[in-house]
């Protein structure tokens, strides 16, 4: 074989060589893009608390629309896997990067705070909520969603002090770095033997974290001080005997609705600790 024929051989095998790499470059970049794709899909399922399964109706949307805009690039569509079960991995894996990042990001705070409020959700579960914000060294301030605790059966101190220690020790908070505890002003949060409160001071009594109220129950505590039951019962027996009648209910709202109203309707007053008065008097 001459010179010239094997730099012609070596010249050819080095083009398909070549082309073999772009062609796997090219798959690999398809492949990562639709997994891209996926995941963005089922965080915006999961944070608009959509179905999982509403993944594939999704996909059969993307489809019908890449067939109108891009036909050429409906095989790219046609490898975004948007299953059920591949939407469940996909917000179980966000999950855990978001719980690391939280991790991360609470091992950093010099000072922290924890804000929780026990409520009843629409199954009659109690569920105790724990926001947390913090500061590091750089006074970067951060407030997140820590966790949500169920609390089967009873809501006393104790209970509530079980699931507040366990959802900070799955989030690593340092005790000695909380200096403020948010509550409401429920028996069972501010008791100072078995409540929430006092339990807490009994397990760390080193730990001069500060009490509070939060905005809205220093509202009730404030309308709870003052003698408003007179307007607050005749407010309470309009409402009540505007919306008992279905055709006395209809025309306060046609009449709301002519005068150009702020407010389309009126709201029921119920005795819960995080719904105010100020909403029925409005």
């Amino acid at each position: 074989m001459s010179e010239y024929e094997r730099k012609q051989n070596v010249e050819s095998l080095c083009k398909k060589l070549s082309g073999r790499q772009n062609f796997f470059k090219k798959v690999n970049t398809i492949q990562e893009a639709a997994t891209h794709a996926s995941y963005i899909v089922a965080y915006n399922i999961d944070k608009n608390n959509k179905a999982l399964s509403d993944g594939e109706f999704v996909k059969q949307c993307m489809l019908q629309v890449c067939d109108v805009l891009c036909p050429d690039k409906k095989n790219n569509f046609q490898t975004v896997s948007l299953s059920r079960k591949t939407v469940t991995s996909r917000i179980e894996a966000i999950d855990k990067n978001l719980t690391s990042q939280l991790e991360s990001k609470i091992g950093q705070f010099k000072f922290c705070s924890i804000a929780m409020d026990e409520s009843n959700d629409i199954n009659d579960t109690a569920q105790l909520v724990l926001f947390i914000r913090g500061v590091d060294e750089n006074f970067e301030i951060t407030e997140e969603l820590a966790c949500m605790r169920s609390l089967k059966g009873t809501t006393k101190g104790c209970y509530i002090f079980r699931e507040f220690q366990e959802g900070l020790l799955t989030l690593k908070v340092p005790i000695t770095n909380i200096h403020n505890i948010t509550t409401d002003g429920a028996p069972n949060m501010t008791g100072k033997k078995s409540g929430f409160l006092g339990l807490f001071n009994q397990n760390y009594p080193g730990n001069n974290a500060v009490f509070l109220h939060c905005v809205i129950h220093q509202d009730a505590l404030c309308k709870s001080a003052l003698n408003m039951k007179p307007v607050l019962d005749a407010v309470v027996k309009l409402v009540n005997t505007i919306r008992s009648r279905g055709l006395t209910h209809r025309q306060f709202r046609d009449f709301l609705q002519s005068v150009q109203s702020e407010y389309s309707d009126v709201l029921y007053y119920t005795k819960v600790r995080w719904l105010s008065a100020g909403c029925v008097f409005e």
